[in-house]
């Protein structure tokens, strides 16, 4: 009796360590699959194995535009012939529509004030000289409002040597000023630097020379002349056109307000490049003092 239940002691006992071994087991997973609940078992043995593979793939893209947008400020300027100046005297710097009219009154009237720009330059001021000179003002350049009135009224110019006729050049040494007329028209009215009347004595390539810068007043003709620039003993002289020997007009480079030549007529050198057409060899020129 003692045998037998001892046999069957041992088949319980090996039944139930089967079923241990079976409860250890974990049912299979693949990718993507849940992850295996877990398994508590109250038995005195226990063994657990757990396979879990997981596989996990996460993209993401972020595409981030930033646009920075740059404030641009334009400013635009009128030009000098569209703007308008203040209220008072025109003069060297001013620039706008009163400056322009000037331009062209006094172009109207034979001057040279250069471009029609609207600009109160170096050629507006020398215009403005000439007619201060001849209506017997300060030769300042500026351009006070009755001066402003006065050349917009575009008075004719008159001759002041009448008996030399019709086609005949002036040079006033008191108002330096040079007026050419033809046919009895002004076609020049220009500012001249003559001879500083200051005695002088200069080293040149032929030597030493010594004189009295002086423009000799009287009434000559013109004679020869020479295309562009001439170096003469005692500076350079473009396109002269002479009348008394040495002494000639001609363009210089700087011809102030104040006589400053060795005796010649400077003119402007703008003007100097159309001067020599306006007179003929043989056209009377006169040099007075008014």
């Amino acid at each position: 009796m003692l045998s037998l239940r001892l046999r069957r002691r041992g088949l319980a006992a090996s039944l139930a360590l089967v079923a241990v071994l079976a409860s250890g087991c974990s049912s299979g997973s693949s990718d993507h699959a849940a992850a295996p609940e877990a398994t508590t078992s109250s038995t005195s043995t226990s063994t657990s194995t757990s396979t879990s593979t997981s596989t996990s793939t996460s993209t993401s893209t972020s595409t981030s535009t930033s646009t920075t947008t740059t404030s641009t400020t334009t400013t635009t300027t009128l030009p000098a012939t569209e703007q308008t100046e203040p209220p008072g005297p025109l003069q060297g710097g001013s620039k706008g529509k009163r400056t322009l009219a000037i331009q062209q009154a006094l172009k109207d009237q034979h001057y040279d004030p250069g471009e029609l720009d609207g600009k109160f330059g170096a050629k507006v001021r020398m215009a403005v000289w000439a007619y201060q000179g001849l209506h017997g003002m300060p030769q300042d350049g500026i351009v006070g409002p009755d001066l402003e009135a006065l050349i917009l009224a575009r008075s004719p110019q008159p001759m002041f040597r009448p008996e030399l006729g019709p086609t005949h050049t002036e040079v006033d040494l008191t108002r330096q000023v040079m007026m050419v007329f033809r046919d009895g028209a002004p076609v020049l009215i220009t500012h001249v630097s003559t001879g500083s009347q200051i005695p002088y004595c200069e080293e040149t390539d032929q030597g030493r020379n010594c004189g009295n810068a002086v423009t000799p007043e009287g009434t000559y003709k013109f004679g020869r002349r020479v295309s562009g620039w001439r170096d003469a003993p005692l500076g350079r002289l473009y396109n002269p056109v002479y009348f008394n020997g040495g002494i000639a007009v001609h363009g210089a480079n700087s011809v102030p307000g104040h006589p400053a030549s060795h005796g010649c007529v400077r003119i402007p050198m703008s003007i100097a490049e159309y001067f020599p057409a306006l007179v003929n060899t043989g056209d009377v020129i006169t040099v007075y003092r008014s």
